[in-house]
């Protein structure tokens, strides 16, 4: 069953391509370089933590998501799916204590291909200032991935996969936040509280759901 629900929501190499592409633009053009020339590194290790969570936090976003459609809900899985694993290839980059606010644009481009989903307007400024404090909030809980990054070589690599597992719990909180809002008709803009407030939720919730062996 479990299969056949991640088959369902398979994302393609274009669509991460495209998305990938675009989040690299939006990057200082030192760091882009350097997440590009481990990218082949990064993105077998990124695949990794992605498909080992996978599952669970595709079953915490269908319980979280009462009342989406199921084909939005598959465009929607899709979109966030490619964000979480941008966002694990940049947590296992090795640029020490940059990765966290790194994130950010991973965010802005996949809150924005969401509103764009439904139909709603979109606004980069407020986005940007949303996303930076909710990436703070979470940044303390990838602060020892990013201080063993400094030991060389497998400090290197443990220090990413803590990261990265971390990328990819902010990504998939805010990308679910985002779809049950909009499909509730609601403003995150307007009201960031109750966003701030479900996105603690649903981070909690990641962290705590166990998948079953």
């Amino acid at each position: 069953m479990r299969k056949k629900h991640q088959e369902n929501y398979a994302t393609s190499d274009e669509e991460f391509d495209s998305f990938f592409a675009e989040v690299l633009s939006k990057l200082p053009v030192k760091t882009a370089k350097i997440i590009k020339s481990t990218y082949q590194t990064t993105r077998r290790q990124a695949d990794k933590v992605r498909l080992k969570s996978q599952g669970k936090f595709d079953q915490v976003a269908d319980t979280f998501l009462m009342g989406v459609d199921d084909e939005t809900r598959k465009k929607c899985h899709r979109i966030i799916h490619v964000a979480a694993l941008s966002a694990a290839v940049i947590g296992c980059s090795p640029i020490p204590f940059s990765d966290a606010f790194l994130l950010v644009p991973v965010q802005l481009t996949m809150m924005s291909r969401l509103h764009k989903l439904f139909g709603q307007s979109w606004s980069e400024n407020l986005g940007k200032n949303l996303s930076k404090e909710l990436v703070v909030v979470s940044l303390g809980r990838s602060a020892v991935g990013n201080i063993i990054k400094f030991v060389p070589v497998v400090g290197t690599v443990s220090g990413a996969a803590i990261n990265a597992s971390v990328a990819v719990s902010i990504t998939e909180s805010l990308g679910w936040v985002t779809v049950k809002m909009l499909n509730d008709g609601e403003d995150i803009f307007e009201q960031a509280m109750s966003f701030k407030g479900q996105f603690n939720l649903l981070f909690n919730s990641i962290h705590r759901f166990k998948s079953p062996k």
